[in-house]
């Protein structure tokens, strides 16, 4: 991503090993490039909406992930589902697979 405002204003804080750790998983969630663009975007939406929360709450997060873990499980039930049927076919076994 090109950044096309110059950026001339820094902003430095320190934190400790276990809030560092924390930061890293929260771009790795997040899909932030690093923790300098996490932070500046969460100063973005704290500065924007008022909150302190700029990217929900971690359960909300947790809720989202689990969601998508779960969506992606059913794909692979039904996937085996699928393939459970052709075979059956295959064998001319009359047994219904659910």
């Amino acid at each position: 991503m090109t950044v096309l405002r110059k950026r001339d204003k820094q902003i430095a804080f320190r934190v400790s090993e276990d809030e560092y750790r924390a930061l890293q998983i929260a771009c790795l969630e997040t899909g932030s490039r690093s923790i300098s663009d996490l932070a500046r975007q969460a100063a973005k939406n704290v500065a924007a909406t008022g909150s302190l929360a700029p990217f929900g709450s971690r359960t909300e997060r947790s809720a989202s992930s689990l969601n998508g873990r779960v969506g992606k499980v059913e794909e692979v039930l039904e996937l085996l589902t699928q393939d459970l049927r052709q075979i059956k076919q295959r064998l001319g076994v009359s047994a219904e697979v659910a």
